[in-house]
């Protein structure tokens, strides 16, 4: 068995007292693996000092997981969020599409209005994202049709009276996904929008032929 099992080993008991931390510490052998700086750093034993210093030693698929660990330390997950928004200009695409789907929630905010719908579309997948993160993504300027249409067939966000709603506010939303939202809706909300004033006249018409088609239905 090799050293860095070892001191994995021993990290993984959450009862390992503090001094037997701070020996590991003072091992240069055990700070030079990654999985040992990481699992120091998480560890709710770890002297806060010594877990913030070793923050920034991380490679970013480690803060990802200090920041989305709700045992880790508010501080200590606050400095890997931080740590995260430096790196994220550096990071490509395919990291940002992974981080989008792991981090916490303080790296999520700047992951919302991505440019790419993949980092988006990973956003909608993260555990930690809510309702009005998603209501706010919809009814920003930047958001881009694609994204919104990634929104509109989302299974977990589209059935959202909310996000319906703020979906069909924005004239960007393509009208292709508009007409499976509002199949979705009540008619009393059908209603207004196609007799709504303020309404594209596009959206309007395609809430009509929605009314029309459960008119026959019925």
């Amino acid at each position: 068995m090799g050293a860095e099992t070892e001191y994995l080993k021993l990290l993984r008991r959450p009862d390992l007292p503090s001094e037997e931390i701070e020996r590991i510490l003072r091992d240069r052998e055990a700070r030079r693996y990654h999985a040992v700086r990481f699992a120091v750093a998480g560890h709710r034993n770890t002297p806060r000092a010594e877990a913030l210093s070793l923050v920034e030693t991380l490679f970013w698929r480690g803060l990802a997981r200090l920041s989305a660990d709700t045992r880790v330390h508010p501080e200590v997950r606050r400095a890997s969020d931080n740590q995260l928004l430096r790196r994220l200009p550096e990071l490509a695409l395919a990291e940002r599409i992974d981080l989008a789907r792991s981090a916490g929630r303080g790296t999520l905010a700047a992951l919302r209005l991505d440019p790419d719908p993949r980092v988006v579309a990973g956003f909608l997948a993260n555990r930690f994202t809510t309702e009005p993160d998603v209501v706010q993504v919809v009814l920003a300027t930047r958001s881009r049709p694609e994204t919104l249409a990634a929104i509109a067939k989302h299974p977990r966000w589209a059935p959202r009276r909310a996000v319906r709603e703020a979906l069909l506010r924005n004239p960007s939303l393509p009208l292709a996904a508009a007409e499976p939202l509002l199949a979705q809706a009540a008619e009393r909300e059908l209603i207004a929008l196609r007799d709504g004033l303020r309404e594209p006249p596009a959206l309007r018409a395609v809430a009509q032929r929605v009314l029309a088609r459960r008119a026959r239905a019925d």
